[in-house]
């Protein structure tokens, strides 16, 4: 099957990454010719640039792929956050020109559940009323109108998050959320990840699906209870309650609304709710993280743990576990966790997953510990060559790089059987002077305090660790209330 991805912007992009997978040819389509030369240098399929608000721009495209039949086309274009003049172009214009040039085509337009108004927390699926009052809402309704005239579907997709984008997180991170209205419980919230919408739309256009489908997760979440375990997750306070805001850009509404439709087409969800990505999906919470850090709208609070960073060999868990008892706190050492939850060796998860399969359970050992409080963290030498992990790490607490030279290193790990790395042609020392060449930025970057290790014992090394990151908490505190009582 032949199919035109009209928009290859946070969901485009993924519906067209989805239907090459699977051996569909594909055509994406954006707005620019800097956007479509960017992603035809990284994509395996074709991207075309042109305007579908404009009918000459879309009866060139369709001139340039002459001969070439459409099976399909996604309509996933953006407004750019325009207003009621731009939805009037991209969405209504846009629908209209695109099946003008390819009649033959199944039509798929991505709609909004915000065409559904309801306010009283109903459960809304696709026979319940829909007629918006705000213009942008009845636009997206006559998009809508067009696809299934043309005996085409359409997707009303809820708010959508995924990798860089997660506006309850960013906003609570960044001070700037509220719980709004009902009674102090907030609106009911109706999400999808990104790969589940994409997944969606490739799912109706391969099963030639006419009609309207909800695209939504299964989670039943209000407001405030999201925030309420955001905040246990990253030890915030939870936010005020305010009024509704009028002035949201498609307005206040308080519904549940039904995916059963398309859950009875034999669709099926990756994250089946919010809280299933921020456990599973790889790079949703490091990457709000990196984001309102450099943003620095906000200070991240920093969780009250120690970690320690460094190569193989330099130390960690002797010096961890050291620390841990002087002060009380939780032992961790994240190649436990990883073991224990493989069920199998370092060595053996090298073997059966290479060094890869070892890192993603790495990030995903790293992401279970959010929350965590009290803790002396053990980490692996390689966990910071991940840039997803850089964040966590910095949110985690106190970063102390525990140094030593790879000649001291070689030694210290000249009888262990359970460094997978050091298997090779290539000298222990040898290795350990690439890796730390390769590795020191990284450690450099993210370290608060560096400790070189070579004229210290366990416990002087230890001593120093738990010094440091007392004034480093102590003045962190200090910060906060008087930030607090300004």
């Amino acid at each position: 099957m032949r199919v035109l991805v009209a928009g290859c912007g946070f969901v485009g992009e993924r519906a067209a990454d989805q239907l090459h997978a699977q051996g569909h040819e594909v055509i994406g389509l954006t707005h620019s010719g800097e956007s479509a030369a960017r992603l035809a240098a990284i994509k395996p399929w074709r991207v075309e640039s042109g305007d579908i608000s404009d009918q000459e721009s879309v009866g060139e495209l369709a001139t340039r792929i002459h001969g070439l039949t459409i099976d399909a086309f996604i309509h996933c274009a953006s407004s750019g956050r325009g207003g009621a003049e731009k939805y009037q172009r991209v969405y209504v214009d846009g629908m209209r020109h695109l099946v003008a040039a390819f009649p033959r085509a199944f039509a798929l337009y991505t709609s909004s559940t915000s065409v559904y108004p309801q306010t009283n927390g109903e459960l809304v699926d696709e026979e319940s009323f829909a007629d918006p009052e705000r213009e942008t809402g009845q636009l997206l309704r006559q998009a809508e109108m067009v696809a299934l005239a043309a005996g085409g579907s359409v997707a009303r997709l809820a708010g959508i998050y995924g990798p860089g984008r997660s506006f309850v997180l960013k906003n609570l991170l960044e001070g700037k959320a509220a719980i709004e209205g009902n009674e102090g419980q907030g609106r009911l919230l109706n999400q999808i990840h990104a790969e589940d919408a994409a997944s969606a739309l490739v799912h109706l256009v391969s099963e030639r699906l006419p009609g309207i489908f909800n695209v939504v997760d299964d989670a039943d979440l209000t407001q405030r209870q999201c925030l309420e375990r955001l905040c246990k997750l990253f030890a915030l306070e939870l936010p005020p309650e305010r009024d509704p805001d009028p002035a949201r850009k498609r307005g206040w509404s308080h519904k549940r609304v039904s995916n059963a439709k398309l859950r009875g087409t034999g669709w099926e969800l990756r994250f089946p709710g919010y809280f299933d990505a921020v456990a599973d999906d790889p790079d949703l919470v490091s990457s709000i993280l990196e984001t309102v850090h450099l943003g620095g709208a906000a200070a991240v609070q920093r969780q009250p743990n120690i970690l320690l960073v460094g190569l193989m060999g330099s130390g960690k868990s002797t010096v961890g576990r050291i620390v841990a008892q002087m002060i009380g706190f939780q032992f961790i050492d994240t190649d436990g966790l990883i073991v224990e939850t493989a069920g199998k060796t370092i060595p053996e998860i090298f073997a059966d997953e290479g060094e890869v399969g070892f890192r993603i359970r790495e990030s995903s050992a790293l992401r279970s510990l959010l929350g965590k409080r009290g803790c002396v963290i053990a980490t692996g030498g390689g966990i910071v060559t991940q840039p997803r992990n850089l964040p966590l790490l910095r949110h985690l607490g106190y970063v102390v790089w525990l140094d030593a030279d790879p000649e001291r290193l070689a030694r210290r790990t000249a009888l262990s059987t359970n460094r997978p790395l050091l298997v090779g042609e290539e000298s222990p020392k040898g290795k350990l002077e690439r890796l730390l060449g390769e590795r020191k930025p990284a450690y450099e970057g993210l370290a608060d305090l560096r400790i070189q290790t070579a004229e210290l014992t366990p416990q002087e090394t230890a001593y120093g660790v738990m010094e440091s990151a007392r004034v480093f908490f102590a003045k962190l505190n200090g910060e906060r209330k008087a930030g607090a009582g300004g």
